[in-house]
């Protein structure tokens, strides 16, 4: 199906980004990169699959998976077990490295001053380097509230380009009601916690995380029953009739399940008591919501829950509560007991089923072996970016991500679609501009089998 491209100048919707290099910021069309109206259920995907309720892992198979990830790709870790790696590598390098590489980059405050060495002064000394203790056996906590994780402890931005605030480049990650997290260093004004979650590593505000013996934690974390949050997000509430709203959790979040009754179930969330210690309270969410368990790992459920999250807002580093093209794919994954790890990179080298692609790779070897793949469970990877293979459409290959935007060509000139949320389309977006489709960008098809 055909569609025309209609430039719109944006003038209430914008990037500051690009207002802040005075360029012209275009709104992408609802569909994209030849998608068509059709293509915007699961149902549509679901259809042309070959076998969409075919297991494509077991839960045995599922927890070889993990475990591999964990102990012999080191992509992901065993934050109760992390004491020995904290006997080995050096904590206070981390810490140092990454002040030096945020430090070299030249950012701008949001202030709009660059290389402001006030403001890395203050947070160096923040950062309390000296009182960093190797090997010292963490404590152990659980997030109450949404949380963001930060390189630096401060809330304060740095951005690559003034003005430029939808994308801080202090902003690492965020942390969910419920997330376990191994607290191994403390900022100079006490205020943040440098942790360790399974999948990444930042400072947390102290006062969303609420420390408890490592036994109760891990009880928290392994409990056999759990309800999985199968919605973009899901409502937490702290009574019967769910009218004391707490907080929401995104797709993939686990939380120990104690009961389910007609429409709600009743779950349990980390608190912090009246002394700033851990406590668990009843909660309860709409059962619609989650699921009692993973749901089983067939094409089925990705495309289901992938189409879910379709237009739902681009968040860099989880910015606003929202999400980024690998936090995407993790939490598609997380609902059926995938633990992929958290940064593109990483979900690139999770697989030993992999095509890779080089400079002399034309586009024709490209869409050949990315049709030979299975559809649902392949994760279409290049730098700075990654993708969830949906299935090929009169010799198209088709995936679902989750993006900023795109380059085109008009009028002699390249200009920026905005897009800034989960889209679906093929992969000739921004064919016309200096960086090249995506097709053309793609170094790597990886199976998750």
């Amino acid at each position: 199906m055909k569609f025309k491209f209609v430039p719109i100048l944006v003038l209430l919707f914008f990037s500051s980004r690009v207002l802040a290099q005075d360029r012209v910021n275009y709104e992408a069309p609802s569909l994209i990169g030849h998608s068509f109206r059709m293509m915007k259920t699961a149902g549509f995907w679901i259809g042309r699959h070959p076998s969409p309720d075919a297991v494509i892992m077991s839960p045995e198979a599922i927890d070889r998976f993990n475990a591999g990830l964990r102990s012999d790709k080191r992509l992901t870790k065993d934050i109760f077990t992390i004491v020995q790696d904290l006997k080995t590598e050096s904590l206070l390098d981390d810490l140092q490295k990454t002040l030096a590489d945020i430090t070299s980059k030249g950012y701008y405050t949001s202030a709009g001053v660059r290389d402001d060495q006030d403001f890395m002064d203050d947070v160096k000394r923040n950062m309390n380097l000296s009182g960093v203790v190797i090997g010292v056996a963490p404590r152990y906590g659980l997030v109450v509230h949404y949380a963001s994780q930060r390189f630096l402890p401060t809330q304060e931005g740095l951005y690559e380009e003034k003005d430029d605030y939808d994308f801080d480049q202090l902003q690492n990650s965020a942390l969910d009601v419920g997330t376990p997290v191994a607290v191994v260093h403390t900022s100079a004004d006490g205020l943040w916690y440098y942790v360790l979650t399974e999948i990444s590593d930042g400072w947390v505000e102290a006062q969303d995380i609420a420390l408890g013996d490592i036994n109760q934690v891990r009880t928290f974390a392994e409990k056999n029953d759990f309800a999985v949050v199968i919605k973009p997000k899901a409502d937490i509430f702290l009574n019967e009739s769910m009218t004391d709203y707490y907080d929401y959790v995104r797709m993939g979040m686990r939380l120990p399940l104690t009961s389910v009754d007609a429409g709600r179930v009743t779950v349990n969330v980390p608190v912090m008591d009246a002394d700033g210690t851990l406590a668990v309270k009843e909660a309860y969410m709409n059962a619609e919501d989650v699921s009692p368990g993973f749901l089983p790992f067939t094409a089925r459920n990705i495309y289901k829950q992938a189409l879910m999250m379709l237009n739902q807002p681009y968040g860099w580093g989880d910015m606003y509560g929202e999400q980024d093209c690998s936090r995407f794919l993790q939490m598609v994954f997380a609902t059926v007991g995938i633990d992929l790890p958290r940064d593109s990179k990483d979900q690139a080298q999770v697989s030993n089923s992999v095509v890779d692609f080089d400079q002399k790779s034309d586009d024709a070897t490209k869409i050949a072996a990315i049709a030979r793949s299975p559809a649902a469970n392949t994760l279409l990877a290049m730098k700075g970016h990654i993708m969830l293979y949906l299935g090929t459409v009169n010799g198209k290959p088709y995936a679902i991500h989750d993006t900023t935007g795109y380059k085109q060509e008009v009028d002699q000139k390249e200009v920026a679609y905005a897009i800034d949320r989960v889209i679906i389309s093929d992969l000739s977006l921004g064919q016309d501009s200096k960086k090249g489709s995506l097709l053309r960008r793609l170094t790597r098809t990886v199976t998750i089998e």
